[in-house]
């Protein structure tokens, strides 16, 4: 019997982060899946690394920030809505813009993030108070055609329970929840590196995060000045100029490195920091696999998948802290030099969230059981 034919759906290639890596293993489940995107920049990259052509709208390559998908979004929306997508089953990984294409399919199915945040959260995407005020009748507008898109899907699925809730708060529409896994075909590497690594290096933390105004990271930026510890930030993002003015000697900043680079910083440091509030992160999961432990602000969705140090199980791999501040997240750091960590359990624990698990079931989910 023939498998269905499958289209994939994501809202832009424009970075390489935790969503780009879960669209990732969605290609890896559906090897025959065309893809369909606002954009991808740059395009060879891309489309080299998941194997296959994208196909985008006219135009669609004009939105080269995220910024331009909020402040612009009716019209990146509306380009979107000129790609009909044929196929058997539709999976489309949105959160934004991607979810409003064309559908001709038999099956179809939204696998969401947080609910579109410049629509429903604009102060967490658009610093400008004035720019907020004259963009904010048409966001309002926005939200009738978007919960259209939602829930013309025949299967809602959300990332984690948190974004289930936010989708139910902001829109009306209830969902089921699978959670994406990390990609431990490609830590697997890096797990001795973490154990070869000298006493007499300098110890260090890490911060692994876009650095962009809604993941709040200023406050961890401050701790470390205050601390002296070191503190290595790997990302990129609109806030890069402005913690780079603000830094100390003790705080180094890598920009973007690859993936091997950054599994061995992930594995050699004492910590992973983990400042901000959002609905998943894959980057926890990860540094759990390798056996580094997370200080992490104490939000539900981190609740959902790391174990508290003071939980009393022996895979515990984190120190939550409820104050977003210099000082809250200092306090954190000093009761994660007193925790000893079981780091082999720690692993074992993290490993439930591989991806192997998580392509079985996008499989299941598009093919039916086989």
């Amino acid at each position: 019997m023939n498998k269905p034919s499958v289209a994939i759906i994501y809202d832009k290639f424009l970075a390489q982060g935790g969503g780009e890596r879960v669209c990732e293993m969605l290609t890896e489940a559906l090897p025959e899946a065309r893809i369909y995107a606002l954009n991808a920049r740059p395009r060879a990259f891309w489309e080299a690394k998941l194997g296959r052509p994208i196909i985008s709208p006219m135009f669609g390559g004009l939105f080269a920030s995220r910024f331009l998908v909020t402040a612009l979004y009716p019209v990146a929306a509306l380009l979107m809505v000129s790609l009909r997508v044929k196929a058997d089953v539709v999976i489309a990984y949105s959160s934004t813009c991607g979810k409003f294409v064309r559908l001709d399919c038999e099956r179809s199915i939204l696998y969401s993030n947080y609910p579109n945040r410049g629509l429903y959260e604009p102060d967490k995407m658009i610093r400008s108070r004035l720019l907020r005020w004259i963009l904010a009748p048409v966001l309002a507008a926005m939200r009738i055609p978007e919960r259209r898109a939602i829930r013309k899907y025949g299967r809602k699925i959300s990332i984690s329970d948190t974004s289930r809730r936010a989708m139910l708060d902001f829109s009306g529409i209830d969902t089921e929840v699978l959670m994406p896994p990390f990609n431990e075909k490609g830590l697997t590497g890096a797990m001795n590196a973490s154990e070869s690594r000298s006493d007499s290096d300098e110890p260090y933390y890490v911060l692994i995060s876009r650095l962009e105004p809604e993941k709040e990271l200023t406050y961890a930026i401050d701790a470390f000045r205050q601390s002296g510890r070191r503190l290595r930030v790997i990302g990129t993002g609109s806030q890069l100029t402005q913690f780079r003015s603000m830094a100390t000697a003790n705080i180094e900043f890598l920009g973007y490195v690859d993936d091997a680079e950054l599994a061995r910083s992930l594995s050699g440091a004492r910590a992973l920091i983990f400042p901000s509030e959002i609905e998943y992160s894959l980057v926890p999961l990860e540094a759990a696999f390798l056996g580094t432990p997370i200080i992490a602000y104490d939000g539900a969705a981190m609740r959902e998948i790391l174990v508290d140090s003071q939980s009393g199980r022996c895979d515990a791999n984190a120190v939550f802290y409820g104050e977003k501040s210099a000082a809250g997240l200092a306090r954190a750091i000093r009761t994660f030099e007193t925790v000893a960590w079981d780091k082999e359990a720690m692993k074992r624990g993290a490993a439930a969230f591989g991806r192997l698990a998580f392509i079985d079931k996008v499989r299941e989910l598009v093919y039916g059981p086989e």
